[in-house]
């Protein structure tokens, strides 16, 4: 009888003891994500870089252009005076530098019609970039904001 009543209390101390131990864990992961988070900056300062919603417009707009072809929209970043998005072509354009640059603007900036994205851009430079391999490799092109006066 006491083997009995040892065996069942050890297993349900080490069931009672691996449980705590994983949702140890768990809060202890949940807090050092949560040290290392960004917080936003204040909205007051006029030198911030544009917000996490801007860059959620920019993804949406681009992410809906790119679906199921070749071309893959991998994202944006946000910097300081800009936001940066990236797309991934399969290989290099046969263009040179400054038709690449043309094309970029004409063909992949986002249109006038998406006024919402434009507006929450401010005075943010939109940069649209394509590579084929690695993101440093990349070419680029200033998007024209239609809405600023010129």
């Amino acid at each position: 009888m006491d083997i009995l009543f040892s065996t069942l209390f050890n297993k349900r101390f080490s069931i009672i003891f691996s449980v705590s131990l994983l949702l140890l864990s768990g809060c202890m992961q949940s807090q050092y994500a949560a040290d290392f988070r960004t917080p936003f900056p204040p909205i007051s300062d006029s030198s911030i870089s544009a917000t996490d919603n801007t860059v959620k417009m920019v993804n949406a707009v681009f992410y809906q252009s790119f679906i199921g072809g070749e071309w893959q929209y991998k994202g944006s970043t946000n910097l300081k005076n800009s936001i940066n998005a990236y797309i991934q072509i399969p290989e290099e354009l046969d263009m040179n530098e400054e038709a690449q640059e043309n094309y970029l603007q004409q063909a992949i900036c986002p249109a006038a019609q998406h006024q919402q994205m434009w507006k929450a851009l401010n005075d943010k430079t939109l940069v649209v970039h394509i590579y084929t391999y690695k993101r440093k490799y990349s070419q680029y092109a200033n998007c024209i904001n239609p809405l600023e006066k010129s």
